[in-house]
């Protein structure tokens, strides 16, 4: 009878440690599974399970029942030196102990345990971990019981690669959709600071209770936060700090990505984000080239995981090429506007902006003005001095009018010796005839104070002309039809003079 029960006992703890390892593929529910199982079955008083770290060759404590010395817990045992379970994993074969007094190896988790046996989880002739059960009795385990155990270390050795795999695979569909959406979302993206809160938010909703910042390196080589998403705006000095001895200093010199999850032990650590728990940073690169970095802050008081770092450097990858992108386009986009010459817009910028203000002024109900200068005589320049210092002094102008203008107003060259100017805040103040007047009157005493050399004609003069948006027109092409007509009206009148 005693066989008889022995072997139905065999059966049900094999086919229920089957149909754990079909039934889930979460690691955590295969663990509880296996404590329960142990603990339901041989009656033992511990029961824990040490999973491998194979960068450290290492063993730590996953999951347990029954230790009572927290110490354990946080443990690391090394192959072959460390504990039972580390002898063990590198022999990869049982240890049994039926009085653990007599074995210099062990390490108690109880006061109380008088017998421990060992065994190894196997998969491929790799191990993955230690199952370790422990009585309070001394002997406790039969042969029967060691060979039971050891048929379930390794359904549970299969049940916890299964899990591993499956948690690999979904981080892996994690990164890719991750990686997807910021493709998405930076495609999307019309400007540099759009697509900063943008890549912000993205990473935000990836972690949980964080704070996110990235930062963005300008001309003069120094990085300034430029996107945040958390509890405020951050203060810019402890990432300055940062950057010269901390985090961020750190992940620039190793060009990968860096977590600290132990902030409050480092008294003096200078954290980005004052009062949090751990901070991850990934170096934004592109071609090598340091674009800025993003600082993934933690405020509940958790840890990162590797799994964390790895999807955070994935996003960095793809952040990274993404603000190089939108770099590269502002950057194509300011040539395709800037007069080289002169350094202010040119004549296609200048037909996009009428555009879109007749657009914005037909929403809002306001009015903008349209003024353009003519350099009288300035053909006189070129032909007596050169072709340089006539560059020269259409440079002078430009300056002349960019610093003149106010927020908001817009100055391009329109064709050789012409300027148009898009004045979309002139009408404010109720007077737009004694505004404008008063704009041309400072040009001009502008114009007359720029040096002009001997043998040119003397000083700067201009031919002005304005148009109103809606009087004297509703379309781009009426307008500028009119506002040329009225310049050369105005030419054939001062040369009659």
């Amino acid at each position: 009878m005693k066989d008889v029960n022995a072997s139905l006992r065999e059966v049900a703890v094999l086919q229920e440690a089957t149909e754990m390892i079909l039934s889930s593929m979460d690691a955590d529910t295969v663990l509880h599974h296996i404590l329960l199982i142990v603990r339901n079955y041989f009656a033992v008083d511990q029961c824990g399970v040490f999973l491998m770290d194979h960068t450290s060759q290492e063993l730590f404590c996953r999951a347990q029942n029954g230790y009572e010395d927290p110490k354990i817990l946080t443990r690391r045992f090394r192959l072959g030196r460390d504990g039972v379970v580390g002898a063990v994993a590198a022999a990869k074969v049982p240890m049994y102990i039926p009085d653990v007094s007599q074995e210099p190896l062990f390490v108690p988790g109880s006061s109380q345990t008088k017998s421990e046996l060992a065994l190894p989880l196997v998969v491929r002739e790799q191990v993955i971990g230690v199952l370790d059960v422990c009585s309070h009795k001394l002997d406790h385990f039969t042969d029967d019981m060691i060979g039971l155990l050891a048929l379930f270390a390794a359904q549970s050795a299969v049940a916890l690669e299964n899990a591993r795999l499956y948690a690999t695979e979904r981080r892996r569909m994690r990164q890719i959709e991750f990686i997807n959406l910021i493709a998405k979302s930076t495609a999307g993206a019309n400007d540099m600071e759009q697509l900063l809160l943008t890549l912000s938010e993205l990473v935000s909703d990836t972690f949980d209770g964080v704070e996110v910042s990235v930062l963005v390196r300008e001309a003069d080589g120094s990085m300034t936060v430029q996107a945040h998403t958390g509890s405020g705006p951050p203060e810019h000095a402890p990432f300055d700090v940062s950057e010269k001895n901390g985090i961020i200093a750190q992940a620039m010199a190793s060009k990968r990505a860096l977590m600290v999850n132990d902030l409050a032990s480092k008294k003096d650590w200078p954290s980005c984000i004052p009062g949090s728990s751990a901070e991850l940073c990934v170096p934004l690169l592109c071609l090598g080239e340091i674009l800025g970095a993003i600082v993934i802050s933690q405020s509940k008081s958790t840890s990162f995981t590797v799994e964390d770092s790895t999807i955070a450097q994935a996003a960095g990858d793809v952040c990274a090429t993404a603000i190089k992108n939108m770099q590269l386009s502002d950057e194509l986009r300011r040539v395709a506007n800037t007069d080289s010459l002169t350094g202010v817009h040119n004549q296609r910028f200048f037909h996009a902006a009428v555009v879109q203000e007749i657009t914005r002024a037909k929403r809002t109900g306001k009015s903008f003005m349209l003024l353009i200068l003519d350099l009288r005589s300035f053909r006189n320049v070129n032909q007596h001095v050169g072709f340089d210092a006539g560059d020269a002094l259409l440079r002078k102008a430009g300056d002349l009018l960019t610093s003149t203008l106010r927020m908001g107003d817009t100055v391009c060259r329109y064709h050789a010796d012409r300027f148009v100017l898009l004045l979309p805040n002139m009408v404010t103040s109720g007077k737009p005839k004694e505004d404008i007047d008063s704009l041309k009157k400072k040009i001009a005493d502008g114009l007359a104070q720029i040096p002009v050399p001997a043998g040119a004609g003397g000083v700067l003069h201009a031919t002005f002309a304005h148009v109103s948006y809606p009087t004297d027109g509703d379309s781009e092409y009426g307008l500028l039809r009119l506002l040329l007509q009225k310049l050369n009206d105005e030419k054939e009148r001062t040369a009659t003079l």
